[in-house]
């Protein structure tokens, strides 16, 4: 079932950033999104399927170009799927450039993910995992 779930993961991803749409069939409706402090105004947890729209739709909102580009996927020992994710920006007001390498720590139940982590350093997604970089 990882495999699947990499590859429905990865497609995710390809059609955020070619359409800004953004795919939610792949999240239970328990899911749950903890996102990093520092990323935006977005720092806390939130629930539900909507919540991974919601926030990229922030994210999309606040920055012109906003990708969010996968550089590696990793299955950890545990089952947890970690993307390494090259995220590039611009933000609308301040015109700042936003070139960060974060991750995501993606669990899943079954084929639905459960909840996804975004990480500010990928250094501490993996160790989050059991991996070192």
């Amino acid at each position: 079932m990882s495999r699947e779930n990499i590859d429905r993961l990865r497609a995710a991803y390809q059609v955020f950033n070619q359409t800004g749409e953004i795919v939610l069939d792949h999240l239970a409706p328990d899911f749950e999104m903890h996102q990093a402090s520092s990323i935006i105004d977005t720092a806390g947890v939130f629930h539900g399927p909507n919540a991974l729209r919601d926030v990229l739709r922030e994210l999309d909102e606040a920055f012109d170009d906003f990708k969010t580009e996968v550089e590696k996927i990793i299955e950890a020992p545990n089952g947890e799927i970690v993307v390494l994710v090259h995220a590039l920006g611009r933000g609308r007001g301040s015109g700042a450039e936003m070139d960060n390498h974060i991750a995501h720590v993606w669990t899943y139940r079954e084929d639905k993910a459960v909840r996804m982590v975004a990480y500010e350093e990928q250094a501490d997604a993996l160790e989050a995992v059991g991996l070192r970089e």
